[in-house]
């Protein structure tokens, strides 16, 4: 069998050192400080978001709550010498349900008040569309008055008028 060749090892005391050694230093080090770096940046990514979210935002606003003050309201009045009729339908809006909730308790003292305010208008005003916005204000101002006078949440953001007959 043939002889393989020998390979003389240099084992003298300073020549001991591995060749590839260094090499696998640096990338130990290397990937040491990636995993470092990305562990640092996962955890602050964490915690301010973290924090951002614990940051109490603007509430989101409630969701409108309606309520119609069937049937509609008949009053008479009078006009230009004349007998006049105004039939309106009234919805009023509020985005707290316990605002609703005192208005349908109290809607006999809330109809009786926007009947004698409607009586008191007079048929050329109610003709124009100020004169029918500047009504809806007031019959807005009277359904809070009637609500804060039985000590009731009073905050009714809105009334609309959803018909609106005159004869």
């Amino acid at each position: 069998m043939a002889k393989r060749p020998e390979k003389k090892l240099n084992l003298e005391a300073g020549n001991a050192k591995p060749k590839g050694g260094r090499l696998k230093l640096i990338l130990l080090i290397l990937l040491s400080s990636l995993l470092a770096a990305g562990v640092g940046g996962g955890a602050a990514w964490y915690l301010l978001g973290g924090m951002q979210a614990q940051t109490p935002s603007e509430p989101a606003p409630k969701e409108p709550g309606y309520l119609a003050l069937d049937p509609p309201l008949v009053v008479n009045f009078e006009g230009n010498g004349r007998v006049r009729f105004l039939q309106v339908g009234i919805v009023l809006m509020a985005r707290d349900p316990q605002v609703l909730e005192a208005a349908r308790k109290h809607l006999p003292a809330i109809r009786n008040d926007l009947m004698l305010l409607f009586g008191d208008e007079r048929y050329e005003v109610l003709l124009t569309p100020e004169g029918k916005e500047a009504v809806r204000q007031e019959a807005l101002e009277a359904v809070r008055q009637v609500l804060m006078d039985r000590g009731e949440p009073a905050d009714v953001q809105a009334i609309y008028f959803n018909s609106f007959v005159m004869q």
